[in-house]
């Protein structure tokens, strides 16, 4: 019985060039109606500095809802209803006066308050902390060319994850998690 060879140039022409999870852009929009921004001087720098600072996104995915519907008696059928838009999850480093966290703790204070007698507790319209804000993340070619671009409509954060203070870790960064809800996405190629 003959077997045949493995040549990885083989394998390099079939499977041709490919995408480098590395090589991406992130981008938030519309932010400035709720924690600020350039023409408010809280967070000047927060637009230009965010591409940077975002060491990791993710390509957002979505789940379409399903029920089954037994069909004449036979095999069920599997039969779409509604889509779910699943978490983004980000990466932040932080810079050394920490704007990047500050940004997004202001963010869940206007949400829901926690501050004070007057809005401790109290959860602000959903047009006041998600509406026209949006995350734009784009994938990119080894020429900086987008190959694919995700455009999260009406994020919001729901978590901050706890940053480490450790005398252990000297040659890294600072860095923390950010979860973001969102309404809907949309994207191009």
């Amino acid at each position: 019985m003959a077997t045949a060879s493995f040549k990885i140039s083989e394998f390099k022409t079939s499977v041709g060039q490919l995408v480098r999870p590395n090589l991406f852009s992130a981008t938030l929009n519309g932010y400035t109606k709720i924690v600020g921004g350039t023409d408010s001087g809280t967070f000047p720098d927060i637009a230009n500095t965010f591409k940077f600072r975002c060491e990791k996104a993710e390509l957002p995915g979505r789940t379409l809802a399903t029920t089954e519907d037994a069909v004449g008696g036979g095999p069920s059928l599997k039969l779409p209803y509604d889509v779910t838009y699943n978490d983004m999850t980000l990466s932040i480093i932080c810079s050394t006066d920490m704007k990047e966290r500050e940004f997004f703790e202001i963010w869940m204070d206007k949400i829901i308050g926690r501050g004070g007698r007057n809005n401790a507790g109290l959860v602000s319209y959903y047009s006041d902390y998600a509406l026209g804000v949006s995350l734009k993340v784009e994938q990119l070619d080894e020429s900086g060319n987008t190959l694919i671009s995700y455009t999260l409509n009406d994020i919001y954060p729901t978590a901050l994850t706890p940053m480490n203070a450790s005398w252990e870790e000297t040659n890294t960064y600072q860095r923390f998690g950010v979860t973001l809800a969102y309404r809907y996405h949309t994207y191009e190629t």
